[in-house]
Parts: C-alpha cells; sequence; structure tokens
C-alpha cells in the first residue's frame, strides 16, 4: 500500500464510479492517472477540453518537492488554472492538494462550481445516475466511509431559487416612446374642447404615461437589483447602465434595494481561542469576499453579512485548535507563527466551504493578529527567551569544542612544542573558559622564581618587574 506524498499516511485506493485514484485518508491528497483524469473532466462538463498536464512546463515554487508514493522520484511542479500540481512524468500520476480539484475546474466549467474538499468534490461531481443508483441500496465500503467523513462538514442548505440574468428594456428607447406619447396626450387633450369624448381618452393616456414612469431604474457598476413581482422572484439585473422594467416589479425587496458585487473586507476583530496545546492566544483575520450568486445571498440566509460573520469565528476557532503555536523546529509539526501562509490557505477553503449556501465568492483570508494573551504572555516570553538562552549555549558549546580539538589536533602535530596530559588538560579547561564565558577573559601569567637544583634561571625576574613599575 503507498503512502501519501505528502503527510506520509496510507493511501486509499478507490475505484468510484468507473475512476479509480488514491485518495489520502488524513490530508485529503489526491493522486490520480492522465487517463482518469481526462474521464473527471468528462463527467463534469462535456465541453471541458482535456489537457495534457504531462505537455506543461514545470516551474519553481515555493514549496518543497516531493518524492512519488510509487516510484520514489522526485516530483515537478506545474502551474495551471492557479493550481500549483505536482506530477510524476514516470509513472504518469497528478498530485492534488485537499481542494486543488475544485479549484481547478470551477476556472475550465460555465456552471458555477463551489470550492470543497476533493473526496466532496469527486463524490458531487464526478457520480453518474446509473452508479448512484446501484449504490443507494448497498452497504457502503470502507472507501466511501472515507468520502462521507470528508464532506460532513459541508452544510446543506436546499435552494428553492437559483439566479436569473433578468434583461430589461433599454431606458432611453422607452423614455424617447414615453416622451411621443405624452406629446400625443397633449395632442388629444387640446382636441377634446373640440371633441369633448376625447377628454376621457387623454385622462386615461395621462394616467398610462404616469404609471409606466416607476419602471425606469439607474444601475450602477457593480451593483445588482433583485426583482420581485408579487412575492415571486423573477430575475437581477447585474449590468450597468439606464434601463426601464415592469413598473410593478419591485426592487426593494426585504428592504434591500440593491446588492453590491464589489470585494469588501471583513475584520471580525481579535478572538481569544485556545490552541492544540491548549495555550489562550488572541488571534484576528482578515477575508475579503463577494457576492456571487445574489438570490442564496438574499433568500438562503437572513442576512449575509452577518452570516459570513458567524461562519468566519467558527471556522477560525475549528482551525486555530488543530495547530499548536509554536514547536522545536526539528518536530516537523506545522505551527501557527511559523506556516501562516498554509494556514490561511487552508482558512480560505473552509470558509468558502462553510458560506457556498449564501452564494458568497472568497477571494483571499489572512492571519493579521497573532500572539499569546496577556494573562500567559509574559510566562511564554520567558519560556521562550529560556529556549532561546539554551539554544545559543548550545551552539557556543559545540563551536567551543569543535576549536579545542582543533586546536589539540595543531599541538599535536607540532614538533616544537610537546604536551603532557596535564598540560592538555588545564589548556582545555582554559580554553573552554574563555570560549564558554559571558564575559572578557583576564588573562594571569603565572610567574616562578623557584629555580631548578643546580640550574640558573633563564629570566631574571626582579629585572622584568623593575622594568615594569618604572
Amino acid at each position: 500500500m503507498a503512502n501519501c506524498s505528502k503527510c506520509g499516511s496510507e493511501l486509499s485506493t478507490i475505484d468510484y464510479c468507473g475512476i479509480s485514484f488514491g485518495i489520502c485518508k488524513k490530508c485529503g491528497v489526491v493522486e490520480i492517472t492522465q487517463q482518469n483524469f481526462d474521464l473527471i473532466s468528462k463527467k463534469i462538463d462535456n465541453d471541458i477540453v482535456p489537457v495534457d498536464l504531462f505537455a506543461v512546463e514545470p516551474v519553481t515554487a515555493k514549496e518543497e518537492l516531493r518524492a512519488c508514493s510509487k516510484c520514489g522520484a522526485q516530483m515537478e511542479k506545474i502551474l495551471f488554472n492557479d493550481v500549483i500540481i505536482d506530477r510524476c512524468p514516470q509513472c504518469k500520476l497528478l498530485i492534488f492538494d485537499n481542494g486543488e480539484l475544485s479549484k481547478y475546474y470551477s476556472k475550465l466549467s460555465k456552471v458555477p462550481m463551489e470550492i470543497m474538499s476533493n473526496a466532496m468534490f469527486i463524490k458531487t461531481y464526478c457520480s453518474n445516475t446509473n452508479c448512484s443508483t446501484q449504490k443507494q441500496n448497498a452497504i457502503p465500503s470502507k472507501q466511501e466511509k472515507v468520502l462521507n467523513r470528508e464532506g460532513e462538514t459541508v452544510m446543506q442548505i436546499q435552494s428553492k431559487e437559483k439566479e436569473i440574468i433578468y434583461h430589461p428594456y433599454d431606458g432611453f428607447f422607452v423614455a424617447i416612446l414615453l416622451f411621443i406619447g405624452a406629446l400625443l396626450n397633449v395632442a388629444v387633450f387640446f382636441s377634446s374642447v373640440v371633441y369633448p369624448v376625447l377628454f376621457g381618452i387623454s385622462a386615461v393616456m395621462l394616467i398610462g404615461l404616469l404609471c409606466l414612469l416607476p419602471g425606469f431604474i439607474i444601475v450602477k457598476p457593480q451593483e445588482a437589483y433583485i426583482l420581485t413581482l408579487f412575492g415571486k422572484y423573477v430575475g437581477t439585473i447585474k449590468e450597468a447602465g439606464f434601463f426601464w422594467k415592469n413598473p410593478f416589479i419591485s426592487a426593494n425587496l426585504l428592504g434591500i434595494s440593491k446588492i453590491s458585487l464589489k470585494a469588501r473586507t471583513l475584520d471580525n476583530g481579535k478572538q481569544k481561542i485556545n490552541d492544540e496545546d491548549g495555550n489562550p492566544i488572541d488571534v484576528g483575520i482578515m477575508v475579503t469576499w463577494e457576492v456571487q450568486d445574489t438570490a442564496m445571498a438574499v433568500f438562503n440566509v437572513d442576512n449575509y453579512t452577518s452570516f459570513l460573520s458567524a461562519q468566519c469565528d467558527s471556522v477560525l476557532r475549528r482551525i486555530i485548535r488543530q495547530y499548536p503555536y509554536d514547536a522545536p523546529e526539528d518536530s516537523g509539526k506545522e505551527t501557527l507563527r511559523g506556516d501562516s501562509v498554509e494556514i490561511s490557505e487552508k482558512l480560505k477553503v473552509e470558509i468558502q466551504k462553510a458560506v457556498v449556501p449564501a452564494g458568497l465568492h472568497i477571494i483571499d483570508a489572512r492571519i493579521t493578529h497573532l500572539a499569546y494573551s496577556s494573562e500567559i504572555a509574559a510566562a511564554m516570553l520567558q519560556r521562550q527567551q529560556a529556549n532561546a538562552i539554551i539554544a545559543a549555549k548550545s551552539a557556543i558549546v559545540n563551536g567551543a569544542v569543535d576549536m579545542v580539538e582543533m586546536a589539540l589536533d595543531k599541538l599535536s602535530n607540532s614538533d616544537k612544542l610537546k604536551l603532557d596530559d596535564d598540560a592538555k588538560a588545564q589548556m582545555v579547561n582554559n580554553l573552554l573558559v574563555v570560549l564558554c564565558g559571558n564575559k572578557e577573559s583576564t588573562p594571569v601569567i603565572q610567574l616562578n622564581q623557584d629555580r631548578p637544583s643546580g640550574g640558573s634561571p633563564d629570566i631574571d625576574i626582579n629585572k622584568i618587574m623593575n622594568k615594569l613599575i618604572h
């Protein structure tokens, strides 16, 4: 059984609706061949032209190169449809990280497609009628349970209304017609002096013209109007300009006269959340979003802005609890402080999955503030300082030992100076004190005036001291 090229967990080989692929139970990575990848494209949309991803030139990415789970060779990275894909030229395998399949096809398919996990995407878009019918009464296999478990977090809110683009009449053309009608009405009104019967016709024409005037509407760029006729949704105007619509169609729904399609930013402020180790930390995120489906935004949820804010809080708490704030470098763990880019990307994917029922599109999600809470900040700072001191001392000691070994080797290879074991031990002690000490060393010179028996001193100590004094 092969292991995942990203996290090293066991890969499950699944034959789902005629398509064979490998999926990681832990991180959601999907490994698939080019042939089966083309089959997925046909199931999603027949208009999608299959792309040979092995003909795309490799790129240099910040992500580390991975080893293939089958042959162990180093894989290449390619960039296509804003998705960085790993591929193995030897095994002809394509590797998609969690959420990248839906992101890849959302750029190709004409049908709006939500961003979701790889397992949920395959279950949703790769099944067909025959396969679904055959498996309705069957006991779900272990592989299918993996797909179900991946899709449990997707909120199921059924929308009775789908966005319909409403095409109104050109406002200038209708305005010219109404102006001509007004001129005719004036002519009929003055003719009623001669023919009194025409006065009633003029009055009816005037009432009709006045009833048609409220149908004019001005739509600015990046704005949309949701139109209802006696409570029934008839469509959405997204095109900017001056238009005329049926005057009985209301553009004021639940107090909403218009919906902005511009990109907006949500800042929920700082939140206190416990990380994986249980330490309280203050976290703040900034989410850039826009309305993609106006009908879902209005009819599915009561207030899509409040809905987005609540989902951001929920997703942020769920994601932050899965990672420690900090961890030793040799532990290999992803941390909030060291892997903020990867965690921000995961936040974006999870928030997008949560707000799909509201018809919103998440453009970006970034962690803007990350720090220990005030009640433990001082203690954690001391711990970080202690870890830093220990690491610095370890580096100093290792360097000092290497320098002492180098000095001993050079002195041992020298023919001019011979040191016994006591002298070497004394030199090692002195060097370690000098190299590992926090303060500058003060050299001390020992002068021994006792001359050996039968010998004469080589140095006259008294003369040297007198010279130093005077």
